[in-house]
């Protein structure tokens, strides 16, 4: 009799199925503590990782369906708790756990979810101040992403209304709870901003547990704000609630209420706020006027400008000497002219000659008349000619031939150079140029001037 038959014999596939069914049957829905190592996250979405303590090890699989429910990122080193089945690989021969739900130890897996993406958000920039945007300081339409059913509606619409009836308030109906919430809160603010015409939005939802306001603490919410191009109010719980979409928003507001009156100011807030930039404007416009005097001031005590003003001085002085003594040919006529008036006039009264009364009045009219036009022409020869010299002033002023390349140069002593005799080598000397003046030194000389 061969010895073999006295033997129970199994093949490794049928040992290996035997200890499969007996794990598999034995260990289901446990719980195992340990510590992660060896992370592996694949292109299919499956997590596999080795699960150890200080005396043994476990490998373990979690596949795409049950990773992509965990809220936060698994990595190496982190203690936690999984619960699942223990499975057996017969291709390898291994055992494993088949983990259908893992949790962290010490914090909860809402927590270290909100810290891990406010961690990875921050270092991106996303909460930076520099990409905060400014919120209109009297805004015409307001836009508002939350649940049309909520208590948070109700006190942002009713402040802001009272505050200023004839704003335009739209509400995107948005849950604000569940897992649909996030997406329906980003689509909220994405179709606003496509929309167009708001001049701000609010994001907002009365309070609640960590669980209650998960949604606002999703990627998806914080990236739709952080590219908004209409700013944003975030106005998500109570107080001491904080969440992603706070830290992203343009501006957080402690309670929805809170967010209804930053958006719209009180009437007694905007008249203060005017009367300060009313007092900023006008504290500008004067200094603005003070800095445009005392530059005038420093330009006319410039010399090239006094001698242009010395010069129109005389000239304006020579016409009011002009006028003078027009004025006093004028007068000296009309008192010659009323003498002859008061003599003819004696004489009509005398010989009682109405009719040659008439005609001396017709006479006087005239010369009047004349005497008038007289004046008149020459008062209009005066203004001609000081128009004639201001012109000619104009022409021979240093500045606008100083602006076509010209320049003028004057001695240490303030004596303007028209001559290269005038100055002698080693002389210092100053060049007024259109802008600026330059120091110099005569190195040489040619008393005649070469082409």
């Amino acid at each position: 009799m061969s010895r073999d038959a006295e033997r129970t014999i199994y093949s490794v596939g049928e040992i290996t199925r035997h200890i499969k069914n007996h794990l598999e049957n034995t260990f289901t829905g446990i719980w195992i503590a340990g510590e992660l190592s060896n992370l592996k996250r694949p292109a299919s979405g499956h997590r596999y990782f080795t699960l150890k303590d200080d005396q043994a090890q476990i490998s373990a699989v979690m596949f795409q369906s049950e990773a992509r429910r965990v809220r936060f990122r698994p990595e190496d080193g982190m203690a936690v708790l999984v619960w699942g089945h223990i499975t057996v690989y017969e291709p390898r021969g291994n055992y494993q756990i088949r983990v259908k739900r893992i949790e962290p130890r010490g914090k909860g897996e809402l927590q270290l979810a909100f810290e891990q993406l406010k961690a990875k958000l921050e270092k991106e920039g996303l909460f930076a101040e520099s990409l905060k945007k400014p919120l209109p300081l009297l805004p015409q339409r307001v836009g508002i992403v939350t649940s049309p059913s909520g208590d948070a509606v109700r006190d942002v619409c009713r402040i802001l209304h009272r505050r200023y009836p004839n704003l335009e308030v739209l509400v995107y109906p948005a849950k604000v709870q569940g897992s649909m919430a996030a997406a329906e809160i980003a689509q909220g603010v994405r179709v606003l901003n496509r929309l167009g015409g708001f001049d701000v939005l609010i994001v907002t939802r009365g309070g609640g547990s960590l669980e209650d306001l998960s949604p606002f603490n999703e990627e998806s919410v914080a990236r739709a704000i952080a590219t908004s191009a209409i700013p944003i109010v975030s106005a998500v719980g109570h107080e001491a609630d904080f969440t992603i979409a706070d830290f992203v928003a343009d501006r957080r507001a402690a309670t929805p209420s809170a967010a209804a009156e930053i958006v719209v100011e009180r009437k007694e807030d905007f008249q203060r706020h005017v009367t300060v930039l009313k007092g900023r404007l006008d504290k500008a416009i004067l200094a603005g006027r003070d800095r445009l005097e005392a530059k005038v001031q420093k330009v006319a005590a410039h010399q090239a400008f006094m001698a242009v003003r010395h010069g129109v001085e005389r000239r304006s002085q020579q016409v009011d000497e002009a006028d003078y003594r027009i004025r006093g040919l004028v007068e000296r006529r009309l008192a010659t002219l009323a003498k002859r008036l008061d003599e003819t006039t004696r004489r009509l009264e005398a010989q009682r000659m109405d009719h040659k009364l008439g005609q001396a009045r017709a006479t006087l009219q005239a010369l009047s008349g004349r005497l008038d036009a007289a004046e008149l022409k020459t008062r209009e020869g005066a203004h001609r000619t000081l128009g004639r010299l201001g012109a000619k002033l104009d022409a021979l002023s240093p500045l606008g031939v100083l602006g076509r390349g010209y320049s003028l140069t004057w001695t240490a002593q303030g004596k303007l150079l028209r001559r290269a005799a005038d100055a002698a080598v080693g002389d210092a000397v100053r060049v007024d140029l259109d802008k600026g003046s330059l120091h110099c030194r005569v190195e040489d000389k040619d008393d005649e001037r070469t082409t």
